[in-house]
């Protein structure tokens, strides 16, 4: 199986990646009965800022090569997510944090177990807070300045191979996505 991520930014790419191949491997080990390969999850080529068109056609690329397409947005922007379901040529999970992708990378303090100096203690203490965070680009650039990142999205892919998909599963967004993704591979006969 071939899943494939279209992404608002690359940054959300960076992140999502591993946590979708990781999630994917889990799920489908637990099929016994499966004599299909699992993929790594081919990302779209275009995020947001290249323009709809450009954002559009690299999409709908992306259906036609894959068997299940996530289609990531920020909450405010779900309905984008949305609007790009019918020019998929598979089938698609739409994947929408609440707020922005970093309230998921905030579930986890133990996924910072690499960034030295990493400020643990301000994240949320129950995952499911970390939908309540105002501002969670904000409080993650708190969090890893003092193990001197000038740029948390540098390690927003080291944050994906780490996080614990377990407490993942505690944030209500994830759990619905996740959910989601069951039902999907249900239907494509994977489950």
């Amino acid at each position: 199986m071939r899943p494939g991520l279209v992404t608002e930014g690359e940054s959300d790419q960076d992140f999502l990646l591993p946590v979708i191949d990781r999630y994917l491997a889990a799920e489908l080990v637990r099929n016994r009965a499966a004599d299909f390969d699992l993929l790594e999850t081919v990302p779209s080529p275009r995020v947001k800022k290249h323009g709809k068109e450009l954002f559009t056609e690299a999409a709908r690329a992306l259906g036609r090569r894959c068997h299940l397409v996530f289609v990531h947005a920020d909450f405010s922007e779900a309905h984008e997510a949305d609007a790009l379901l019918p020019v998929l040529a598979c089938a698609a999970v739409v994947l929408v944090p609440k707020r922005e992708t970093e309230s998921w990378m905030l579930a986890d303090p133990a996924a910072f177990q690499r960034l030295r100096g990493a400020r643990t203690d301000l994240l949320p203490r129950d995952p499911a807070a970390v939908e309540r965070e105002p501002k969670p680009k904000a409080l993650l650039a708190r969090v890893v300045k003092p193990a001197r990142v000038s740029d948390p999205a540098d390690y927003f892919g080291l944050l994906g191979e780490d996080i614990s998909l377990q407490v993942l599963g505690r944030v209500p967004a994830f759990a619905r996505w996740a959910d989601d993704t069951k039902e999907a591979l249900k239907g494509l006969g994977y489950l």
